[in-house]
């Protein structure tokens, strides 16, 4: 029999049942409580009649509820499906029927987005749900639909339920990746293929009980969720934040003695803007577990040969789990955007008509590991597009990534083909400038996109959070690439932002472009 997540979350409550799964701030979950925790909600989803298959919403932030709510769902043989807690009234309108959502946990609101009322503007006439449970102390009318959580755990659950073993096909869950803009992304991941993904990467990295790792993105990310997982199915503890504050993330390290921190490189720029940085006792940390952008070797220097941190850099997307990577205790040699693939996956560049490309050209990455989703749900068209089957059924993803193949067998990351901004007769990868950016002293974080221009077709326009909080010039900017870069990389507008929207990890630009609207 194969082994489930409730396989490894059972070993680790018996072996130390006291011991921190799950750290939010001073907020912490033990496997002891997970495992009590999770059959308690899990029989009050099935009072609900909730079953297997069936969907459940997460409309939250970080917290202790999110994990208890997501993995009481795959108890009894659910489908949790976390939607970003940000998500408005339009959003929401569009994830919840094309998830074929049933039932729904929300927080009652998040930063400045009411998540309930939202809800309750929304049902029942334009959005149908058998119930929302609310986390929140009351509820101003009374509704057949919403009712709190704490009437849902003393009038629905009891103290246990049965432990749900997946078939070979079963969907564990549903991950959202568009952002919930237009037609909605929604993952179906395989459970077996995902977990065997998570312990492979976690063996690669020599996880063990005694590790401790920080997680900079969030638990409604399918990234950031399962880079925790790397750590908890070897019986380890995980911290989150609510949202991500720098000086809190550091001082967290320092106080719990973090063996492992995850960051994009536009986070690691924020820590060490931080003032004082080096006053923080980061000893403890061996590894910085790196994602979601470019890692420009300045900044991978940093951490190694100052920081004397071994330093993890991926290419994975929420479609695969982790696909290549950039070692820096095997692959110093070379440029952290040169990647390697992974004993458990496999590369292929692909380039017209899904043909593979020679040596030294510029393709698609295309990858296999375990953890390839099934399918975009309800979007069979976009699943033939994406997934690949070969003769052996293995199935590969077309991540979008393009890359060169080199001749060592390594592939070098040229960008995002849904970033390539068209200037002139030119094209430019959002990515390369954004990197050169992170490396100029005074800016702490930066997001680089596209503006249509009715002469060149398209202008860069860059997003900069200065570590000062002082405005920044394009002369400025113009004056530190020269030499750096090509002059048609140079952004054509540069806007200073207090804050590069970062809860995911990665850049979200409908949040950024709003921000900078009210500043400039």
């Amino acid at each position: 029999m194969r082994h489930t997540f409730f396989d490894a979350y059972q070993t680790a409550a018996a072996i130390h049942p006291d011991k921190a799964l799950l750290r939010i701030d001073e907020n912490v979950l033990t496997y002891g409580e997970f495992m009590e925790k999770t059959a308690v909600i899990g029989s009050g989803l099935k009072t609900l009649g909730i079953g297997v298959d069936d969907k459940v919403g997460l409309i939250m932030p970080n917290s202790i509820e999110w994990y208890l709510v997501f993995w009481a769902a795959i108890r009894i043989g659910a489908q949790p499906v976390p939607i970003d807690p940000q998500s408005g009234e339009l959003e929401l309108s569009r994830l919840i029927p094309a998830t074929t959502v049933k039932i729904c946990f929300a927080a009652e609101k998040y930063r400045n987005n009411l998540i309930l009322d939202a809800l309750q503007k929304l049902i029942p006439d334009k959005l149908t749900l058998e119930k929302v449970i609310c986390f929140t102390e009351s509820l101003e009318s009374a509704s057949d639909i919403f009712m709190t959580a704490d009437a849902f755990l003393s009038d629905c659950c009891q103290t246990d339920c049965e432990i749900y073993v997946p078939d070979e096909q079963h969907t564990m869950s549903l991950a959202c990746t568009s952002g919930s803009t237009g037609t909605p992304k929604i993952l179906s991941v395989p459970y077996y293929g995902f977990y065997k993904a998570e312990k492979d990467m976690s063996d690669y990295l020599n996880f063990g009980a005694e590790d401790v790792m920080m997680i900079g993105m969030t638990l409604y990310h399918q990234g950031g969720f399962g880079m925790g997982l790397q750590n908890t199915v070897k019986g380890g503890t995980v911290l989150y934040q609510p949202q991500f504050h720098p000086v809190t993330f550091l001082e967290t390290v320092q106080k719990y003695h973090v063996n492992v921190i995850q960051l994009t490189s536009t986070l690691a720029k924020v820590l060490l803007s931080v003032p004082n940085f080096e006053q923080y006792d980061l000893s403890s940390v061996r590894v910085c577990y790196f994602a979601g952008e470019v890692l420009p070797r300045e900044l991978a220097e940093i951490f190694v040969k100052k920081l004397h941190i071994r330093v993890i850099n991926i290419i994975g997307s929420s479609e695969t789990a982790t696909m290549v990577v950039w070692d820096s205790d095997c692959d110093s040699a070379v440029d952290p955007s040169d990647f390697r693939k992974l004993p458990f996956t496999d590369v292929r560049v692909l380039g017209a008509n899904q043909a593979e490309v020679e040596t030294g050209e510029v393709g698609e990455l295309c990858i296999f590991t375990d953890a390839v989703i099934t399918d975009y749900f309800g979007n069979p068209t976009l699943s033939a597009d994406k997934i690949l089957k070969d003769a052996d059924g293995k199935r590969w993803f077309c991540t979008g990534d393009l890359v060169q193949k080199l001749e060592d067998g390594r592939v070098r990351f040229a960008g995002r083909s849904k970033r390539i901004i068209k200037r002139g007769g030119n094209l430019v990868h959002a990515e390369e400038v954004e990197a050169c950016l992170l490396t100029h002293p005074n800016i702490a974080a930066a997001a680089v996109t596209a503006e249509d221009h009715p002469v060149i077709g398209q202008q860069i326009v860059a997003y900069v959070q200065t570590a000062d909080q002082q405005n920044i010039t394009r002369g400025e900017i113009a004056r530190y690439f020269d030499g750096k870069l090509s002059a048609y990389k140079i952004p054509d507008k540069v806007l200073t932002v207090d804050e590069i929207p970062k809860d995911i990890g990665k850049i979200q630009f409908k949040y950024l472009r709003e921000k900078a609207k009210g500043k400039n």
